[in-house]
């Protein structure tokens, strides 16, 4: 039971940086509502519970040939987020629902906030080091231990986002059609920049 807190708390600290998901989880949540909103964060979500699994089996075959392939990940995550950012540059008038509508793109919500949240190894990283300062030694470990701190790192990543969420539905209640219009250039921008930099980065490396 101890793993799976740390877990949580490890998931809970290494969602909060405010990036690319966290801007696309806010527009989407402001113009579709709360499910469009916990689509995008459950993706993020297990993208990080997945980088949760392969930061303890870190010394293995699985994780080694992951992140031989990190490159094309981070590639594609890039193209993910530039495609993303230019439809939110060009997406036509902004109508605010006061009432809960029926939204049916949550599955390509959940993939883009899972494909774009795997392109950042930080997350991995992050599991390592705190893994590492929390002097857990899952040398010997079992499936159980595993699935616990597996299923801590979901529950607390998701419960950053879904605090994230009920921030931007009080904010839809506080601003107007104009207002996400304009806060969907900009994050589209951010994002765009976002994307174009992870691209950058990676051929550079090469």
């Amino acid at each position: 039971m101890l793993t799976f807190f740390i877990g949580v708390l490890s998931g809970f600290c290494l969602a909060l940086p405010v990036g690319a998901v966290a801007l696309m989880c806010i527009n989407k949540t402001l113009q579709f509502g709360f499910k469009s909103g916990l689509a995008v964060g459950l993706g993020a979500a297990f993208a990080d519970a997945f980088y949760a699994l392969i930061a303890i089996y870190s010394l293995t075959t699985i994780s080694n040939i992951f992140l031989q392939n990190q490159e094309i990940m981070r590639i594609i995550g890039g193209l993910c987020l530039i495609f993303i950012s230019i439809r939110m540059i060009f997406s036509g008038p902004v109508v605010i629902e006061t009432k809960e509508v029926s939204y049916s793109k949550w599955p390509q919500d959940i993939i883009s906030g899972f494909v774009i949240t795997l392109s950042n190894p930080l997350t991995y990283i992050g599991f390592i080091a705190l893994l590492s300062y929390m002097h857990l030694v899952f040398r010997n470990f079992n499936s159980q231990l595993v699935l616990n701190f597996s299923l801590g790192a979901l529950v607390g990543s998701l419960i950053w986002w879904l605090i994230l969420i009920e921030f931007a539905r009080f904010l839809k209640n506080k601003v107007n059609s104009t207002f996400i219009k304009r806060s969907n250039i900009i994050s589209g921008f951010v994002i765009l920049g976002f994307g174009v930099l992870v691209i950058l980065s990676t051929l550079g490396n090469n």
